[in-house]
């Protein structure tokens, strides 16, 4: 390992090696970001790992800062059925939603994904358990608090097969799998759905915890 390239106590032994591919011209600046901060590095850490001015990507965020707040702001846009913000698969309900719910996590025009109902997150060595942090004080429009119960219950919504979430084949190879249903399609074959791969897939630590528990690494 090289001297500029120790590893932090508390941080991902997958780093180094992303370190040594930069270094060597193996992967671009845009992809260290990216898995980078996936991996739990700080967005300004990892810009001073790729060589890179530590508020580099935060630019467009200041001038947006400097912006005058208030008045209205109308959009024109195709207005399509929107049933649940787990079946959304286009743009257009998706503007909608976004007016209304917030993500756990945002991703930047950097390609850098940064926590937003998050405070942050773990993946552990072998990359099968990722642990969130939820930020805490959230409130819901009726005034409840954010917690735990509710990141676990739409994680098991959207991927649930009679929700109809595009989501579920992205997921299968690390958080589900398949089973035989039991009963016969029109020409005698099994019917096969999917379920978590495990009761504990997704699991509660504390109000403010959740854990993935990943059958693969991802």
């Amino acid at each position: 390992m090289r001297q500029d390239q120790k590893q932090h106590p508390k941080q991902h032994p997958y780093i180094p090696k992303l370190q040594l591919e930069l270094a060597d011209g193996k992967i671009g600046r845009r992809e260290f970001l990216r898995t980078a901060t996936l991996l739990g590095v700080s967005a300004s850490a990892a810009y001073v790992m790729a060589g890179l001015p530590p508020h580099a990507g935060m630019m467009g965020r200041a001038k947006a800062a400097d912006m005058p707040r208030g008045g209205a702001l109308k959009i024109g846009m195709r207005v399509l059925e929107t049933k649940t913000p787990h079946t959304i698969s286009r743009a257009e309900p998706s503007n909608v939603v976004r007016a209304v719910c917030e993500y756990l996590t945002k991703t930047g025009l950097d390609n850098v994904t940064r926590p937003y109902l998050l405070e942050g997150w773990e993946a552990s060595d072998d990359l099968k358990t990722w642990t969130f942090r939820l930020r805490k004080g959230v409130k819901w429009h009726n005034g409840r608090r954010f917690v735990a119960d509710d990141v676990i219950w739409n994680l098991k919504r959207v991927l649930d097969p009679a929700t109809g979430s595009s989501v579920l084949g992205l997921v299968k190879g690390y958080m589900r799998e398949e089973y035989d249903t039991g009963e016969k399609d029109e020409n005698g074959k099994p019917v096969l759905s999917t379920r978590l791969w495990d009761a504990n897939a997704i699991e509660k630590l504390d109000d403010f915890t959740v854990r993935l528990n990943c059958k693969a690494a991802q």
